[in-house]
């Protein structure tokens, strides 16, 4: 089993302070995400580069609507020089507040196509949203990203087990990473269901313990079955959820 960490890219600082800390505290934790996330001054990319002196693995989200398909993938010298070799294809959205920002029509299915065309080595993932249809329509969605070159998965967070567990059953032998997200207050919770139509139990609290079991029997789950596990803890301690859930003292 594979864990991954999302970290938000709020400084170089902050990335060099976490990473540091996972290093030296969390050695069950083999790679690091970055998002790519408009409201920060630093893109995915360039937060690998900031990480460059780890072990660890560094994967960058790149966000299809900003590359034009007409066009030479603007980042392969940059990728290449940092020996930045992984990468999570998102379709993405429009920002409200950036209402100049180019974007283009660019699918994630064609983007996926294009780096594996233009990229020599390059292993792209693809996003798994259980929530964005029903589960025939994002199994063919799924389908199609793998036939245009990705080569596994990282999903948005499931709450519910049960689930997860439906959605395994047809991923078996993929490479899928199952996304775990804490949700500790009740407006973390609204947004989830309300923006990503997410589920959850009728047990859920909205509590740091609730959190790190519900992780926890994840974890169990995805060694016993061979997949993996990403971790995506948003505005939370992160030192001290990790150490709940990894059980570390001190």
């Amino acid at each position: 089993m594979e864990i991954s960490l999302e970290l938000v890219p709020r400084s170089e600082e902050y990335i060099c302070e976490q990473v540091d800390f996972v290093e030296q505290t969390i050695p069950q934790i083999s790679a690091i995400n970055f998002p790519d996330l408009l409201s920060f001054d630093i893109r995915a990319w360039e937060a690998c580069r900031m990480m460059a002196h780890s072990q660890l693995d560094r994967i960058a989200h790149l966000r299809a609507i900003d590359f034009d398909m007409n066009q030479p993938f603007r980042l392969t010298n940059f990728l290449k020089e940092n020996n930045i070799s992984k990468i999570l294809v998102i379709e993405g959205d429009k920002p409200l507040d950036k209402p100049d920002a180019v974007y283009y029509p660019t699918k994630t299915v064609d983007f996926i196509r294009k780096l594996k065309k233009e990229i020599e080595g390059v292993t792209v993932y693809a996003a798994f949203d259980p929530y964005r249809n029903n589960i025939r329509f994002e199994l063919e969605y799924l389908q199609q990203k793998t036939e245009a070159g990705a080569m596994g998965f990282f999903s948005q967070p499931f709450f519910d087990l049960r689930l997860l567990e439906i959605y395994s059953e047809y991923l078996e032998g993929y490479d899928v990473y199952w996304g775990v997200s804490p949700v500790t207050t009740k407006g973390s919770k609204h947004y989830w269901e309300t923006r990503n139509r997410a589920i959850f139990p009728k047990s859920f609290a909205p509590t740091l313990d609730w959190n790190v079991r519900f992780g926890q029997e994840v974890m169990n789950f995805c060694q016993k079955n061979s997949f993996n596990i990403y971790l995506m803890p948003i505005n939370i301690d992160i030192p001290e959820y990790l150490k709940r859930l990894f059980m570390v003292s001190g």
